[in-house]
């Protein structure tokens, strides 16, 4: 079996496009709720604008967090927000926040939210579109950067036969200044279409000050980006591309010299929702969604072929290698470094450069997901290559939910988008499903 599909992350797929916006809840009772061979028995009290659908697997339970290490707990920072996707620190106690379909920008000040978002800008925010990723750079010579990446609809006016309007996958790049976000400028458009999901979004800035800007398939790109021979040239779908913070490419391209080749700095990639840099190797890591089975973390050294539509999750022992296109030799196809069989949902991938949890914690790997709401912690091998993996998972596969037990950090959460340290060295986590950020600080 070449491709060992798992279900994408349906994050964004629990939207309810006629209700999105309202604040009442509304009192579900789910009775075996059939989703493509799961089933559900929950009863819960769920906002209208987050109501699961068939087809998604989406934590919105009510309640607590909670935490295996009793000697840590999870404050609410905020809440009340409406689907936020991810966030970035400008200062202390001063948050960024995107939301998803309302196309903001909030600005969170010592735990409170201002009266007025701080952009709000055109957004196609069907399933998995919408307002995805943020990424801010402090440059020390000159202006703080904001880069947003979200899918803006280019030509509200026009319609197609399928109800759509004209859409792209855009950066932009803002500058941050006395609290406003001033001066935007494309510097990146992308396609969106067929979509609409599978356009990831969750951008970072790496150690070397460039920006790297997830995207997947969209929906049913097969370019040789998704290793597809005679699919033609890679079209700036399923990978992650590295740009400087002006948009250009960095250096000659590791795959190729023309656009957009000369931007990818991996391909392979169906859709992802997490990115991550060591802060001892500088190495980059991801989380993967795949369709059916095998949600994937990946180390993403310069050129990394992540090897879907060929293979998803570890490749059988049968695998034809051969089928896998390489940029003349350029792209590397290595198996995951960790994969679920069973659909999990990753979303960010984090490395805990901080001490502020304990020693034992400090530059570990954690994970969070959407379908439970939980975060995973991993450690990592002597030379930070891979995961240390022992039991079960020294095959590197959990082949069932029981064998990742051991591995749960956090639970209870609401499904997660994004975790990120914060300048006081704490852990901030994004519960979508509950419309709340919470900090991960000691009891004592």
């Amino acid at each position: 079996m070449l491709r060992r599909l798992s279900f994408s992350f349906l994050l964004i797929s629990v939207i309810l496009l006629w209700c999105i916006g309202s604040n009442f809840t509304l009192r579900m009772n789910y009775q075996s709720i059939h989703a493509q061979g799961n089933i559900l028995n929950t009863t819960s009290d769920v906002p209208s604008r987050v109501m699961e659908i068939p087809g998604s697997l989406f934590a919105h339970n009510p309640g607590t967090p909670i935490l295996k290490d009793l000697h840590l707990k999870a404050d609410m920072v905020v809440s009340g927000l409406s689907l936020p996707t991810t966030m970035a620190f400008v200062g202390n106690n001063d948050i960024l926040v995107l939301e998803k379909a309302k196309g903001t920008v909030e600005r969170i000040l010592n735990g409170k939210v201002l009266s007025k978002p701080l952009l709000n800008v055109n957004v196609e925010s069907q399933v998995e579109r919408g307002m995805l990723g943020i990424a801010v750079a402090n440059n020390r010579n000159g202006p703080m950067y904001v880069f947003l990446y979200f899918t803006e609809k280019t030509n509200p006016s026009i319609s197609h036969t399928d109800g759509s309007t004209s859409v792209a996958n855009r950066v932009y790049r803002y500058e941050y200044v006395d609290g406003r976000l001033i001066n935007p400028k494309i510097i990146l458009d992308l396609p969106a279409t067929p979509g609409p999901r599978h356009n990831a979004g969750s951008i970072v800035i790496g150690p070397d000050n460039n920006l790297y800007v997830p995207i997947g398939d969209v929906d049913g790109h097969s370019s040789q980006a998704q290793n597809v021979a005679d699919g033609g040239p890679a079209d700036g779908t399923g990978g992650i591309l590295r740009i400087t913070q002006d948009g250009k490419p960095v250096g000659n391209g590791i795959l190729g010299t023309t656009s957009p080749v000369n931007k990818y700095y991996a391909y392979g990639i169906r859709n992802t929702f997490g990115l991550g840099f060591d802060p001892l190797t500088k190495n980059l890591w991801d989380t993967e969604n795949g369709a059916g089975s095998n949600d994937e973390i990946n180390i993403v050294q310069p050129g990394f072929n992540s090897g879907w539509v060929q293979v998803q999750g570890k490749a059988p022992p049968d695998f034809d290698y051969s089928q896998l296109f390489t940029f003349d030799g350029k792209g590397i196809y290595h198996d995951p470094e960790f994969s679920w069989h069973d659909t999990t949902g990753p979303t960010k991938i984090l490395f805990l450069n901080s001490s502020k949890l304990g020693k034992n914690y400090e530059n570990d790997v954690f994970v969070s997901d959407i379908h439970h709401g939980r975060i995973f912690h991993f450690k990592m091998n002597a030379n930070r290559t891979s995961l240390a993996l022992q039991g079960p998972l020294v095959d590197r596969v959990a082949d069932t939910g029981n064998e990742t037990n051991g591995l749960i950090f956090g639970s209870n959460f609401g499904g997660i988008s994004d975790m990120e340290v914060g300048p006081d060295g704490y852990l901030y986590v994004v519960s979508l499903g509950r419309g709340t950020i919470y900090k991960i600080i000691p009891t004592l």
